[in-house]
């Protein structure tokens, strides 16, 4: 085909040729994959697995749109929640494709890209862009997506083309019928909404804005502004909301995700570059340009084209009346974009003295990662300014310059997008597809064939995971989470183990109390069914002390070079005796040492606060210490000179529904003379296996010497001013005789056996 040809054929079928070039790109990048896509897996851990699992056990597996009986057994979870596309999986299960469900959902990843060039092949020359021009640029933009990188596990996020088709949704809207059009752009966003939430959330921010802006700007008009937001942003919203509430089942799930103020983009993210020819300046001059998920680098091409756009601008500034402004399409959508990007900045409200607003706003707390807003503004400004740059051209005497630039231009995106896609092409194709039976190594295959061959109902794979409730979880291994994935899958064995989103916290408790110490009555086990076998799974990976116990009351039922499986005895887990002990030391506990507190013997050491002086929600008494995140909080100092040296141990309660428990408590011990101070132990909180009336027991272990002048108590890790509040401290001597008490929470009495709050009436089902 001769350049003429090829010039013609641009002219007639653009769109085509956009899609062809793109399709070319997709072979160059990942020829490996597109050949054999149901070989490989974009991502082998985290969330990429996991994503990959709920979607492809759903499809094919389960009977009902909206349940999801993989992970979370017995209670199982609502398929919104799981990252599990939703819609797709639905999809490929009732045409019998979950075996090819892989490849499939690599192929739409993939041809994404052509298909946002498509769509913005037709904005670009809707706003008169000769077809050459927008043929190139649609591409060059398609490719230089700060979407690519979702490819690498949140796959659900990774459609480039989302925005771009709405865009051009939004064009037919605003020059045809606004009914028909709306009603289109409504089911368009209920799509993206069963795909990933919030995707579908930011498309309805792109449509909002763009119509808010508009009604501003051109007020008569406001009445069908205001009806194609109803129907557009109001409507999908309201109907899927609707349709989870209608469908969930699942009680106490946390109605503000954490996240708002993590993440959020700037300008350097914008405008700096991550990788490709120029990072090089970057990793030189030392500019942090913030985590991945905030890149919306809108590439130096852009920047180039800018320059040019404002020069055109400046020049037509006697044209440009705010008449023409306001009823120009582009530029609406443009002042639309940077309100967004604003958001996206997390401006104003990233200032510490303006962060209460988000807590008045309920809606504002459904929203993290605000990062990613900023995709909307990354195509509508390269877009922006590729028009400018093109007005610039039209008007110029000397246009091969112009010419010339754009074609250099369109060489640089290229450049740089080709960086990008390298990084994720040696990603995605370095892992063959483990949902294919072809790739399990044979010690999985022995495992899988034992389950199949065997009578249990369901599984529970050690290192445990269970996240996320956006409260309280418990943090597995990378391996264990793998493992537990493939294997549930290839037996059709549900999983004890779960990471969800906005996890029931009545259900996370429970699988948190599991672990809980010997003498607190496991409730999780009532609620398994009667006739249920599970069996646990042991890797590789290290155990810690509960998880071990676990396995000590277990029957080892399988052995391989790589696993172990031990059957789960419920009756020996969740045993009384290690109660009845308690109460019986108890009985002995006669002596009253102060404060509430009784024991066998007065030479008992103990420290004890409170906090009844305090006001607030209290565990025990009548009050609870409140604070705020500052970083790095001293709650409790304990001068130690003149103790006895030894082991002792410090415990306190934190309330899990004043803010979340997102940080460390530690044992610090600061040291006399030239001695350092250092952390003797330290403890997650929101990894707390025991859980009562929505307070996490909080234990850490330190050591008394001569040399040790004080102990603090601190916690750290979330400097975000929050608020918190810790209740009933208590201090011990590791070894002596314990201390015990009784109080009446809601209802019940318990007894306190060395801070742990027992009920007094466990195992009498």
């Amino acid at each position: 085909m001769s350049m003429q040809q090829l010039k013609k054929l641009i002219e007639k079928r653009g769109d085509l040729v956009s899609v062809l070039l793109g399709v070319v790109l997709l072979f160059y990048f990942y020829s490996e994959i597109i050949l054999s896509p149901n070989q490989f897996i974009f991502s082998p851990g985290g969330d990429g697995i996991k994503n990959y699992y709920a979607y492809l056990f759903h499809a094919k597996y389960d009977v009902e749109f909206w349940n999801f009986s993989g992970m979370n057994y017995p209670y199982y979870e609502h398929i919104v929640y799981t990252d599990g596309h939703p819609f797709l999986s639905w999809l490929i299960g009732v045409f019998g494709m979950a075996d090819y469900g892989v490849g499939t959902l690599n192929l739409l990843m993939l041809f994404s890209f052509p298909a946002a060039a498509f769509f913005l092949y037709k904005i670009l020359t809707h706003y008169s862009v000769k077809p050459t021009w927008s043929t190139l640029a649609s591409v060059a933009i398609a490719f230089l997506s700060p979407q690519v990188f979702r490819m690498t596990g949140h796959f659900s996020l990774s459609y480039v083309f989302a925005i771009p088709a709405l865009w051009w949704l939004m064009i037919k809207c605003v020059s045809g019928n606004k009914i028909k059009w709306s009603l289109i752009i409504l089911f368009y966003m209920l799509l993206f909404f069963f795909t990933h939430p919030y995707l579908g959330m930011i498309l309805c921010f792109f449509s909002l804005f763009f119509w808010l802006t508009k009604t501003m700007l051109n007020r008569p008009t406001w009445k069908i502004n205001l009806l194609s937001i109803f129907i557009q942003v109001f409507l999908p919203i309201m109907l899927f909301q609707f349709l989870v509430m209608l469908t969930d089942a699942h009680e106490s799930r946390l109605g503000e995700p954490a996240g708002f103020f993590d993440y959020y983009a700037s300008w350097k993210s914008v405008f700096v570059p991550h990788d490709g020819p120029l990072a090089f300046f970057t990793h030189k001059l030392q500019i942090d340009v913030g985590n991945w998920e905030s890149w919306n680098y809108v590439g130096f091409t852009t920047v180039l084209f800018a320059f040019f756009t404002l020069a055109y601008l400046i020049k037509k500034r006697k044209d440009l009346t705010w008449k023409r402004i306001s009823e120009n399409e582009l530029a609406i959508f443009m002042i639309a974009a940077w309100l967004i990007l604003l958001f996206a900045f997390c401006f104003p409200l990233k200032y510490h003295f303006l962060r209460g607003i988000v807590d008045l706003f309920g809606p504002l707390k459904q929203f993290r990662v605000l990062g990613r807003f900023g995709w909307i503004f990354y195509y509508v400004f390269t877009v922006f300014v590729v028009v400018g740059f093109y007005k610039s051209y039209l008007v110029s005497s000397k246009k091969w310059s112009h010419q010339t630039v754009f074609l250099a231009g369109i060489i640089f995106y290229g450049l740089e997008f080709s960086a990008n896609h390298k990084i994720v092409a040696s990603v995605v194709s370095s892992a063959k597809n483990p949902f294919l039976d072809e790739h399990l190594p044979q010690d999985v295959k022995e495992l899988n064939g034992f389950i199949e061959n065997s009578d249990y109902n369901a599984l529970m794979v050690l290192p445990f995971q269970h996240m996320s409730s956006e409260n309280i979880m418990m943090l597995g291994s990378e391996q264990a989470n793998y493992n537990s994935f493939i294997i549930s899958y290839h037996t059709q064995k549900p999983l004890l183990n779960s990471i969800t989103s906005r996890m029931s916290l009545t259900e996370a408790i429970q699988f948190n109390n599991f672990f809980s110490p010997e003498f607190i009555e496991k409730e999780l086990v009532y609620d398994l069914p009667d006739t249920a076998k599970i069996l646990i799974i042991k890797n590789k990976d290290l155990l810690d002390e509960s998880e071990r116990r676990l396995l000590y009351c277990s029957k080892l039922v399988f052995e391989n070079e790589s696993f172990r499986a031990f059957e789960f005895l419920r009756e020996k887990w969740n045993s009384s005796v290690y109660f009845d002990a308690v109460v019986e030391q108890e009985k002995a506990a006669l002596t009253d040492v102060g404060k509430g507190w009784y024991s066998d013997t007065s030479g008992v050491w103990y420290d004890y606060v409170s906090y009844d002086e305090s006001t607030g929600e209290s565990l025990g008494g009548s009050g609870s210490k409140p604070g705020k995140k500052g970083g790095y909080d001293v709650v409790y100092e304990l001068n130690t000179t003149g103790m006895d040296s030894g082991l002792y141990n410090i415990s306190f309660w934190y309330y899990l529904m004043e803010d979340r428990p997102d940080i460390l408590a530690v044992a610090e011990q600061d040291s006399t003379g030239d001695r350092k101070s250092f952390w003797f132990d330290q403890a997650e909180v929101s990894q707390s296996t025991f859980i009562v009336e929505n307070w996490c027991f909080v234990s850490l272990d330190f050591y008394v010497s001569p040399w040790i002048e004080k102990m603090n108590l601190i916690l750290t890790g979330n400097g975000n001013g929050r608020p918190y509040r810790i209740d009933e401290l208590l201090v011990i001597k590791s070894g002596q005789s314990p201390l015990f008490r009784r109080e009446t929470k809601n209802n019940q009495e318990y007894i306190i056996y060395n801070n742990y709050w027992i009920k007094s009436n466990s195992f009498q089902r």
